[in-house]
């Protein structure tokens, strides 16, 4: 196949991805073997088959093996078998499925400017592009995790002070902090679900959040995608007209108290002089899309 884009997926939901892959092209082989058979007159024969099987979606980018039998007899005829078989993985499928979908045309709409937000409606396969951001409660959490790590470097955990005979240990400050993280995170485990934010470069002035599954995440994934500049492919789940707003992780159970609560708590977590907070606004305002992304590449 000529001039396929190397894309890089970071992201990809991989039922989704199968599923469309086999809806294009009519079925989907996972892996093929090619057998093709030469005897010494010159005549050749050949024949190929494929298998389905979704355990061999996971292997290496492209998984070739080739074997050769060489035959001969006291006629001076020869027989040579050669076989190759070839995998894919997810992220190969991935690159080839974006290329058909970019070469059919029809499939994947790209927004030329803000005010087509309201000509395409729910179940709309769009593509994007924009900088990623986690949402707030995300963004919080690592500020925490940094604030405990600063404070370990600048004090003890323990402080002792003599009195008299005997001592006194004084209330480990970063206690709070940390009781404050892990509720923070225990909210955040408890869906399978991950917000993140992308303010769109294309087309500009448009915000979207982008949901994730959980499932489908690698350990470095949210590191990987946070402040980094990505095209996204997904469906449209819902749209956030202009004076709308949406919260950045609705998911979550913190997203059921009022935005200006939430504003004023995560202000004081974060009031810690000598570092910068920065994280996403609590609610996104339209015009907005929310999307379930087939894939996150670059």
């Amino acid at each position: 196949m000529k001039n396929v884009p190397l894309i890089h997926p970071i992201y990809l939901d991989v039922p989704m991805l199968v599923s469309f892959a086999a809806a294009v092209q009519g079925g989907l082989v996972l892996e093929a073997e090619v057998t093709a058979e030469k005897k010494g007159s010159g005549a050749a024969s050949a024949n190929a088959s494929g298998k389905f099987g979704l355990s061999k979606l996971f292997q290496a980018l492209v998984d070739t093996s080739t074997s050769v039998e060489l035959t001969g007899n006291l006629s001076n005829e020869s027989h040579e078998t050669r076989k190759e078989s070839k995998s894919y993985t997810e992220a190969s499928i991935a690159i080839i499925l974006y290329h058909q979908l970019q070469q059919s045309g029809g499939y994947i709409v790209k927004l030329e400017n803000v005010e087509d937000i309201q000509k395409y409606t729910p179940g709309t396969l769009i593509e994007i592009a924009g900088t990623v951001e986690k949402n707030a409660v995300d963004a919080v959490i690592d500020y925490l995790d940094a604030a405990d790590i600063f404070s370990r470097m600048a004090t003890p955990n323990t402080q002792t002070q003599a009195k008299g005979k005997g001592t006194t240990q004084s209330k480990n400050p970063q206690s709070e902090i940390g009781r404050i993280r892990e509720a923070l995170n225990l909210d955040r485990k408890r869906t399978p679900i991950s917000n993140v934010v992308v303010r769109c470069s294309e087309p500009q002035d448009l915000n979207a959040v982008v949901t994730l599954r959980t499932d489908n995440l690698r350990d470095l994934t949210l590191s990987e995608l946070h402040r980094n500049h990505v095209r996204i492919v997904g469906k449209i789940t819902r749209s956030i007209e202009q004076g709308e707003t949406m919260s950045s992780f609705e998911n979550y159970g913190m997203a059921m108290l009022p935005p200006q609560m939430l504003n004023g708590v995560f202000a004081e977590i974060t009031n810690t002089e000598g570092i910068i907070a920065q994280f996403t606004d609590v609610q996104v305002e339209g015009p907005a899309f929310q999307i379930l992304p087939l894939m996150i590449f670059v």
